[in-house]
């Protein structure tokens, strides 16, 4: 029994080695291109990992942040709301303390606060996406740039000798050119779907942001309570549920 564990792991030790030199002699056959594309795929993920960690630590119910302004407001005491506000992390708790902050100016100036605010939180949600955005549209043009190299490698070999019909002569050159294509074409295509999803998450946030400002305004200045707002429907059914 022991013997036949032990030929298990040494197989198993055997087919991952063998997958490692595999994987080096994928990026060593691609050429030079592969160094930029790998730095590609690695700042790419990066990045995505990145965003995904801010929008998660960042994530907030705007409806909540709405009903505990309310209570502060129907107890008459802004310093409960101003210490509410502050417990509420990311962009609907920035929005929050800014229209609470500015409670005893003019309607205008609290929608202008609220609004440059907002604006700047747009612009950190936004944050490292034309990153993404150049390489998904490098990757495939470093791809053709190592088919390029590949086929000159090919005729470089041909006018060598050009007697020469041997497949193993070209097949460095085949190699990659092929190489690089797939390398680009799949590092493209990761980076496009995870830049869809954290688009589309960005603009769900950027979409209650703009509700909560509108409400927030309203609830402060008149005095329109919680139910009488148009919450987002998203968190909403969420909280029914």
């Amino acid at each position: 029994m022991e013997s036949r564990v032990e030929c298990v792991l040494l197989r198993q030790a055997s087919f991952g080695g063998w997958e490692e030199r595999d994987m080096v002699d994928v990026l060593v056959k691609g050429g030079p291109v592969m160094i930029p594309l790998v730095i590609c795929s690695v700042v790419a993920l990066a990045v995505v990992f990145e965003r995904i960690l801010y929008l998660l630590r960042t994530n907030q119910d705007p409806n909540r942040a709405l009903r505990l302004i309310a209570l502060a407001i129907e107890r008459d005491r802004m310093v409960d709301a101003v210490a509410a506000v502050h417990k509420i992390k990311g962009q609907i708790g920035t929005l929050a303390a800014t229209a609470v902050a500015t409670a005893n100016r003019p309607r205008e100036q609290v929608e202008t606060e609220v609004r440059t605010v907002g604006e700047y939180e747009v612009f950190l949600l936004e944050k490292r996406l034309p990153t993404l955005e150049m390489i998904i549209t490098i990757a495939p043009l470093l791809g053709l740039l190592g088919t390029v190299l590949g086929l000159i490698k090919n005729f470089n070999v041909l006018a060598a000798s050009p007697q020469l019909l041997e497949a193993g002569a070209l097949s460095a050159g085949i190699a990659e050119a092929l190489i690089t294509t797939a390398a680009g074409l799949s590092i493209a295509v990761g980076a496009y779907i995870l830049y869809v999803f954290i688009t589309g998450v960005i603009d769900r946030r950027i979409r209650e942001m703009n509700e909560f400002a509108t409400n927030v305004v309203k609830l402060l200045m008149e005095g329109v309570q919680p139910y009488e707002l148009s919450l987002s429907k998203d968190r909403t059914e969420k909280a029914s549920n």
